[in-house]
This record gives structure tokens, C-alpha cells and sequence, in this order.
């Protein structure tokens, strides 16, 4: 009877294993399932919102300022190609940072002053409160920031490699082109000449 009862035991403790075993298994299915080999997009696993949020601005922040040295590069280039004896010109542009956007704030400050005085000691207390508050106008998409003032971003350093290069002459042309164009000082030029 003794073992009877131990094989019983036994059962349940199976069944129990069975239906563990089965829930991890479906659990592993499922997650496989959800996988999509032609999916391009790969999720990055992220605390919060915010920072899907942030590295979506720095993945956009890049962009743009790729897109700004390709602008300052090729105006650059066709300006430098017209002056006389430059030939072939290359232009890199490096920036520091994008365009900072300024926009319109309501700003609201109090001050509050509290003199206390005990046992023959007076002392003041002073309290300020700052708020900020960014103006917002409607429109058809929806409310948006009033924008004050867009500053342009600032050059860090300017590359150029162009054939007439080696002359004197040309050389300083294209230094107070640049110069005058992107307001960069001359240590930040550099102008090379180019092999023939």
C-alpha cells in the first residue's frame, strides 16, 4: 500500500513538470513566433519613452548636420571655382553643432522677501520663483512654437584642396573667400594644394 501511495505522489509531480514544462515551452514559441527575419528595423531595448525619444533626435540631430556640411560644401565649391587660377576645388566643412532655433517664452518671477528676528538676532529670507512657459501658436497641424530667431550653426574647421593652390596669390583669394563667407577665422583653414 506504501507504494501505492508513493506512486501517486510520483504522478502528480509529473503532471506538474508536464504542464511547467509546456508553459515554458509555449512561452519560447511565442517569442519565436513574434520574429520576423525580413524585418529590417532592429528594436533597441530603452528604460523609457524618453529615450527612444532622445535617440531619435540624435539619430535626426546628425542627419541634419550632415545635410549642413553638404550645403556649406557645395556653395563653398561653386564659389571658389569661379575665382580666377583656383582650377579643381575640393571642400570639406565641419560643424560644431546644427542650427539652434530660439523660440518665444512667457517668463514669470517673483520675489519674496521674510525678515525674521529672535533673541536678538534678525536675518532675511529671500525666496525667487522663475517660470518659463514657450509661446505656442495655432495652426493647421496643430500648436507649434513661435520661433524668434534661427541661428546658424558655426563651422568648426574648413579643408580645401584645390590645383591653383600653390600660388600665393590664389591662396590668399581663397582664405578671405572662406573667411568672409562662413566667418571662420584663418587658423580654422586649411587650403592644400591638389595633385596634378
Amino acid at each position: 500500500m506504501a507504494d501505492k501511495g508513493d506512486g501517486k505522489k510520483f504522478g502528480k509531480l509529473q503532471w506538474l513538470l508536464l504542464l511547467g514544462a509546456l508553459g515554458v515551452a509555449s512561452m519560447l514559441a511565442n517569442s519565436f513566433m513574434q520574429f520576423d527575419p525580413k524585418q529590417k528595423t532592429v528594436s533597441t531595448p530603452t528604460a523609457s519613452d524618453g529615450d527612444v525619444s532622445a535617440f531619435s533626435s540624435k539619430k535626426a540631430e546628425s542627419n541634419s548636420m550632415a545635410q549642413y556640411e553638404e550645403q556649406y560644401e557645395a556653395k563653398l565649391k561653386d564659389v571658389l571655382q569661379t575665382i580666377n587660377g583656383v582650377g579643381q576645388v575640393e571642400v570639406m566643412v565641419n560643424l560644431e553643432s546644427t542650427e539652434e532655433v530660439i523660440v518665444e517664452k512667457n517668463r514669470n518671477s517673483t520675489t519674496q522677501t521674510t525678515k525674521e528676528a529672535d533673541k536678538g538676532a534678525a536675518r532675511d529670507i529671500t525666496n525667487e520663483t522663475n517660470q518659463e512657459q514657450v509661446v505656442l501658436a495655432k495652426g493647421n497641424t496643430g500648436d507649434t512654437p513661435v520661433v524668434t530667431k534661427t541661428i546658424k550653426p558655426k563651422v568648426r574647421g574648413v579643408v580645401i584642396v584645390a590645383t591653383g593652390a600653390s600660388n600665393l596669390q590664389v591662396k590668399a583669394w581663397i582664405l578671405e573667400a572662406v573667411q568672409r563667407s562662413l566667418g571662420v577665422p584663418s587658423y580654422k583653414i586649411s587650403i592644400l594644394p591638389k595633385k596634378a
